[in-house]
């Protein structure tokens, strides 16, 4: 009997809380095809065609706007219907000549914000893993999965690079510091915005937990959360539109 390896299936009901879609109708939906996100930081490409945007009312429609090239994703062509479009992603609908970002509300909810032309060659990556390569070089990995080998050796995890998705390259590295600005996009606090005050480290019996203090920047207030959940957006403005 042939084997098949991993599941081609997900329950609707057991889909990530931070997908924007109703948890009642069909039973099955759509289970990403995995490329490095994990699942409640994306979506895939079918269900913001369909549910989100709703450009589509069917899986065959849908298929019809990759295969066409009208629909592409941080400039690139794709073809699978469950590729994972995920946070900082930029969907461009060529026929509209509209541009949107994921990125995560108050509710927790993965959306999409609407951009400008001027930006739809750019993507903020959070440096989620640092490890020390051949010949004495440093390689990064985003929170998409991506990988850049990095002359820099002082780049840090929680560091963000803002990456030019049409040429390929990196514009900028922005330091997870004291007075950057960051944005949270994971928990109960996720879709806040705010300045970095310090990071503090939480020492517990197994383990210890590092959390961030920020100034909330829309109700001039001292928060915290959980350094993992924040990324790095810019130091006097953020770099991109969130």
């Amino acid at each position: 009997m042939a084997h098949v390896s991993g599941k081609r299936h997900l329950r609707r009901i057991a889909a990530p809380k931070t997908w924007f879609i109703p948890r009642k109708g069909s039973y099955w939906i759509i289970r990403p095809t995995s490329n490095g996100y994990k699942f409640e930081y994306a979506m895939p490409i079918l269900l913001w065609l369909r549910d989100y945007l709703k450009l589509v009312k069917d899986k065959r429609e849908a298929k019809y706007l990759l295969d066409t090239n009208k629909v592409l994703v941080n400039n690139k062509k794709i073809r699978d219907l469950g590729y994972n479009v995920g946070l900082f992603d930029v969907i461009s609908i060529l026929p509209l000549n509209k541009h949107y970002r994921v990125v995560i509300n108050k509710n927790e909810k993965l959306v999409l914000k609407e951009i400008s032309e001027n930006e739809k060659d750019l993507k903020l990556i959070r440096i989620v893993k640092k490890t020390m390569i051949k010949n004495g070089r440093i390689q990064v990995t985003g929170l998409d999965g991506s990988n850049f080998i990095m002359g820099d050796k002082d780049i840090k995890v929680g560091d963000s690079i803002l990456y030019n998705t049409k040429e390929r390259k990196i514009e900028k590295i922005i330091r997870l510091k004291k007075n950057v600005l960051i944005y949270v996009y994971y928990g109960h606090k996720a879709g806040k915005m705010g300045r970095l005050s310090d990071i503090k480290i939480l020492h517990k019996p197994f383990g210890n937990n590092r959390l961030v203090e920020y100034l909330n920047l829309e109700e001039n207030k001292v928060e915290q959360t959980i350094f993992d959940y924040v990324v790095a957006i810019g130091e006097d403005k953020p770099v991109i539109t969130i």
